[in-house]
Parts: C-alpha cells; structure tokens; sequence
C-alpha cells in the first residue's frame, strides 16, 4: 500500500543550498522535509575553499559556530604562472578550507535542529509537477506545496523542469585529488592558484590538515585532454604521479539559470548555476540562494503570492556577480588574453588584491574597472621609470 505523507515545503538536496533552505523554512514554523540521496556524513568533491563571502553569509543565514567547521586557515594566496611562482605572495584577506563531508553535516544538524524532516539515503524516482508529489524510491510519496531543488549540477529538479540538468556547452569541470602533506614539503601554508594550466579555468592546490587538495577545472568544451593536463600539473607540481585516484564532476562555471524555477519549484545552488566563473566561488552562493529561496516560500505561504517573484530579487543581485565575472573572464582565459594576463600578472598587485577583495566580498565586480585603470597607471609609471633610468646612464 502506498504511504503518502505531505509537507508545505520540500527540499530536495542537503547539501549547503538545501541545508540554508530547509533551516530557514524550518526556522519560520514550516514544516518542512529534507530529502538527500545520501547518507550524512557523506564525501563531496570540492576543493574545500570557504571565503570571507561564504563566512558572511553563514553568520547571516545560520549565526553558527564557524570556527568549528574550519579545518585550516590562510592569511592570503599565492599566484602562479605557467613560469613559475609570482612574488611576492598576496597576503592580506583570510581564507578557509574545510573538509565538505564535515561542513555540509553540520549545516545538516543545524536544519535538523530547526524543526526539519530529514530523509537521508533516499533518491527520488520521479517527480509530478502537476500533481504536487515526489516518488521515492521504496515507494513513498511526498506531496508538497512548494519545491526547492538544491541537488546539485546533475539536479533531478531541474532536469524535471526544463528536460536537462544544464548544457554540456557552456558546463565546466574539474578533476580534483586529495595528496599526502609530505608530497609537497615545498609547500606553504597558502593556498594555490595556477593559471595558464587548463584552457579556461586554472588549477589550484589548497591546505588541509595532513594532506592538500590538488585541483584543475575549466571549461568541458575546451578540455577534451583535462586528465593529461592535471597528470602533467601533478607531475610538474609533486615531481611524481600520486597512486591515488582522480575524482572528476561538472561545476557550472557561470552557467547560471536566467529563470530559477517555475510557479512553485524554486532552484538554488549549483542546481541553478550559482558558481563564479573567475573565483569559482560557489558555496557562499548556495547559502545565499538556499536562504532566498527558503524566505520566498515561507512569505508565499504567509501571503499566498507566488514565491518565483520575489526569491528573483535576491537571485537577480547574485546572477548580476557572476555575469559580471562571465564577462571579466574575456579578458584572463582567452589565448591571447590569456598570454597578456600572465606577462601582467608578476607586476599587478593591484589585480592580485581585488581577486581576494572579491572572494572576501570587500568589493564586487563593478570596481574592477578602476583598479585595472589604477594598475595601468602604475604600469605605465613603471616603464617611464625604467626609460629615464636607462637614459640617465
């Protein structure tokens, strides 16, 4: 016999999109199911990476205990070119990694802890938009008022609602591996990043406690040959081949949702594409979208009104970001881009501070046009300085 039970909202995806929706519903007296294919604590592919942003947001959405989500701490980052190291490192904003299995848990408990119903373990089989119910897979049916699909790049949801969880044309992805500390005994205590090694995307090597995750992600179009690349990145890097096992997944690389949902199903996350294309800052997004989402049908509940219009507020001022970073990405990834941005880049403190500036939410993408004024100002002085000393002598 079929057991059917009902919820105003259902969530679908716990990790932190769906923890950020499901906590904020919760919170606002709605009951509320969490539904998550997996069982908690479970491993993610992810570097790890938490900014100022995503800290910001989580004070904002959870007002947790941060501290103890965080495995390592970074007071900067240091940038590489295809040559080689650039100095000296930029060090003045704070960064953060974590382990994904352990941050995405504790957002878990705390929906928990909110009041939320929690399905873990269980995927869905079938979704009926018209009918308003959710199909498990041992035959369980969840009815629902409101639908927030937070499942990730391979979301059910969105697949349900537009035939395809997003285009292979405009999708990034990335290869990630986990290495032991004393592979890399050259290795500060700073993150990272390696530009000039994946056509369109970077690679990166961050900070753990006793190992490093060792990264290269970019554009899927382009990257046909990622894994002789990252072999060749690891090789270069390690000065050996680990014997460990490469985990690949899509990212959405600023392949964003123009519309986030339909009618009662809302779309937040990498389920909606919610990933910067230059910093690749994704999880301070999730938070963001998931508590937006979480607000918009804890308000419709309240008011009766549709929650598609009013979560487009808050939605429209993140996907205004990341179009901003699509379009600054013309000027690092391409070939010839790419070649200028790397010659540039030993000299460009001013460009280094503002990729950390972003990631830390100090400044947004609408003033990157004066600092790059500001850098070919100084550029220019530079030169003129080394002209009138080479006539001097």
């Amino acid at each position: 016999m079929e057991k059917t039970r009902h919820f105003p909202a259902v969530v679908i995806g716990a990790g932190p999109a769906g923890a950020a929706a499901a906590f904020t519903l919760a919170s606002s007296g709605v009951p509320t199911c969490l539904i998550d294919r997996r069982k908690f604590p479970r491993e993610k592919l992810c570097g790890g990476l938490l900014t100022l942003r995503a800290k910001k947001t989580f004070d904002r959405v959870f007002a947790g205990n941060w501290s103890s989500l965080i495995e390592a701490t970074a007071g900067g980052i240091q940038f590489y070119a295809p040559s080689g190291r650039i100095d000296p490192p930029e060090i003045h904003s704070t960064l953060f990694f974590t382990q994904r299995c352990h941050f995405d848990n504790a957002l878990l408990s705390m929906a928990r802890s909110a009041g939320c119903t929690v399905r873990l373990g269980s995927g869905v089989r079938q979704i009926d938009l018209l009918n308003k119910s959710i199909q498990l897979p041992d035959g369980e049916v969840i009815r629902y008022e409101y639908l927030v699909g937070a499942d990730g790049v391979n979301s059910v949801v969105a697949k349900t609602l537009f035939g395809a969880a997003f285009d292979r044309k405009t999708i990034g992805f990335a290869l990630e591996m986990d290495v032991p500390a004393n592979l890399l005994p050259d290795a500060s205590a700073l993150p990272e990043i390696h530009f000039g090694v994946a056509r369109w995307g970077y690679g990166w090597v961050f900070p753990k406690q006793g190992v490093y995750t060792v990264g290269m992600g970019g554009l899927y179009v382009l990257n046909g040959d990622l894994r002789e690349r990252f072999e060749r990145f690891l090789i270069k890097r390690l000065r050996t081949l680990p014997a460990r096992k490469m985990k690949g997944h899509f990212v959405p690389f600023g392949d964003y949702r123009r519309q986030p949902g339909r009618d009662n199903v809302l779309l937040c996350g990498d389920a909606a594409g919610l990933v910067d294309s230059i910093t690749g800052e994704g999880i301070a997004f999730a938070m963001q979208s998931g508590n937006a989402a979480g607000s918009a049908i804890a308000a419709a509940l309240a008011t009766g009104v549709a929650p598609l219009g009013r979560y487009m507020h808050e939605y429209s001022a993140i996907t205004m970001h990341i179009r901003k970073s699509n379009f600054y990405r013309w000027l690092i990834f391409p070939l010839l881009s790419e070649k200028l941005f790397l010659a540039a880049i030993p000299d460009a403190s001013t460009i280094q501070r503002s990729y950390l500036d972003l990631l830390a939410a100090d400044i947004e993408y609408d003033a990157l046009p004066g600092r790059i004024w500001l850098q070919l100002q100084n550029g220019r002085r530079k030169i003129t300085g080394k002209l009138m000393g080479r006539i001097v002598q």
